[in-house]
């Protein structure tokens, strides 16, 4: 058996992994960062009626646009194991969020607030999409093609084992595209955040700014 060395990761691996894709990767990280910017200022001094179930449901959204903003911090660093890490639960904040804002009973916030876990996931997502505006399956569709994976990031799983090995080294070999993509997903799934803040503040000025800004940004939404 031969030994192997277990160099640290860095920005620099990174960006000899990435190769002829270094540009695309720096403009992804830039947009990331312009955008955090952007809705930060956007959202400043955004206010909203008090109550337990609008505490809790933007509080959530809060958390997941900040699960975003470390995402693009390890990335920066080249760090992508523990980026990868909290893609599941930046959407999961997101859509634990929404749910609170739209489907949970009085009961459920209550209980939650006590410490009370909400209902798992596919509940959840299966409440929201009986209601106008997520009616449409996009939660759904993402939970059936990209949780799994979400999981595995968060739970070292064998994607993040598999991504350490090389013939001679341990240290992180992830595809240059994986890592723009989810940075990218990650930047979306930011701007969904914010809009849901928008809108548990009934702002819908507020919110057609954060869309319009995220496009001139990052591109239309998808």
């Amino acid at each position: 058996m031969e030994d192997k060395t277990i160099p640290l990761n860095n920005f620099e691996h990174l960006k000899k992994l990435c190769g002829n894709t270094l540009p695309q990767l720096e403009v992804a990280l830039d947009r990331a960062e312009r955008w955090m910017m952007q809705s930060a200022s956007l959202l400043n001094g955004a206010s909203f009626f008090t109550s337990n179930r609008l505490s809790v449901a933007i509080a959530l959204q809060h958390l997941s646009m900040e699960h975003h903003q470390g995402i693009h911090v390890l990335v920066s660093q080249g760090v992508v194991g523990p980026a990868l890490a909290l893609l599941r639960p930046q959407f999961e904040t997101y859509v634990r969020g929404a749910w609170f804002h739209n489907c949970a009973t009085e009961a459920q916030v209550e209980a939650f607030l006590k410490g009370g876990d909400p209902p798992g996931i596919g509940r959840l997502i299966d409440d929201l999409e009986k209601i106008e505006g997520f009616s449409c399956g996009t939660l759904g569709k993402l939970k059936k093609s990209a949780y799994r994976n979400f999981c595995d990031f968060t739970h070292g799983g064998a994607i993040q084992v598999k991504a350490r090995h090389s013939r001679d080294e341990v240290i992180s070999n992830y595809h240059p595209e994986q890592v723009i993509g989810i940075l990218e997903a990650s930047t979306a799934l930011s701007l969904h955040a914010a809009v849901a803040i928008a809108t548990a503040a009934e702002d819908a000025v507020l919110a057609n700014q954060l869309f319009v800004k995220y496009e001139e940004t990052c591109g239309r939404v998808g």
